[in-house]
């Protein structure tokens, strides 16, 4: 991609920056969706189920981390079962979360989903569609969990998936965000990904992408000394239609 192509461009104001955007990237975990408790939950009743202790430094170790790694903390602790038995395991449990309306987002049930999505997720979702700026969701969770969210979104709003189980190298690795871009047909200088985790934002600048970090459901705070703003929340985000002219 070049960035001579007339995909609509648009100024995102976000954190006192302004980026000429061509299409959004979203993380999914603690970003789009407030799942993160709903992944704690499912890796301690594994945990348990095992007679392991849970205990917070079990916890921290798979903060942000794909599901591979998060098995092998797992077993390493002691539970007896194969990677892909756990992985499976903490993927059911969090489905059926899912289809509990599990979680406290404060946009849960947005377009009547149960859905539990980060403040202003839904409105900015909404805004983008407006604009006729794609986004594609980039997630460390399964295809399964991430098509479910996609569902439950606004029609319109996602032109693609990039999921942990498509056997593309994880985040901190650029590859996700670069195949989301590919997908998103926008050069990764003009997409902008909103990340709620250090490795996450690493991945985003590493693939050349423009990066806010996102802290409303983030397990932990964010670095910042990445070069990137890091906000509250998707709320407030100011977004202007530019001229389809080829940017400088």
């Amino acid at each position: 991609m070049n960035g001579t192509d007339a995909t609509p461009r648009i100024a995102i104001t976000v954190g006192g920056h302004t980026y000429e955007t061509r299409a959004v990237l979203w993380d999914l975990d603690g970003t789009l969706v407030d799942s993160d408790p709903m992944w704690v939950e499912a890796e301690r009743r594994c945990a348990e189920r095992h007679g392991v202790a849970w205990s917070d430094a079990l916890s921290r170790a798979m903060t942000a981390a794909p599901l591979p790694v998060c098995a092998r903390v797992l077993r390493e602790a002691g539970v007896g079962e194969s990677a892909e038995t756990v992985i499976r395991g903490l993927v059911a449990d969090v489905t059926a979360m899912y289809e509990a309306g599990a979680g406290s987002g404060a946009d849960r049930g947005a377009g009547g989903s149960s859905i539990p999505w980060t403040p202003g997720a839904w409105d900015l979702m909404l805004a983008l569609r407006a604009a006729s700026v794609p986004s594609v969701l980039v997630t460390g969770s399964p295809r399964s969990l991430g098509e479910r969210v996609i569902a439950a979104a606004p029609a319109g709003v996602f032109a693609g998936l990039v999921a942990g189980d498509d056997g593309l190298a994880h985040k901190p690795d650029p590859a996700p965000y670069l195949a989301g871009a590919r997908l998103a047909g926008a050069d990764p200088r003009y997409c902008l990904v909103f990340e709620d985790s250090a490795g996450g934002l690493t991945a985003a600048l590493a693939a050349g992408a423009q990066a806010v970090g996102v802290e409303a459901c983030a397990r932990v705070p964010l670095p910042r000394d990445l070069g990137c703003p890091i906000v509250e929340s998707l709320e407030g985000i100011d977004l202007a239609r530019l001229s389809s002219a080829a940017p400088r």
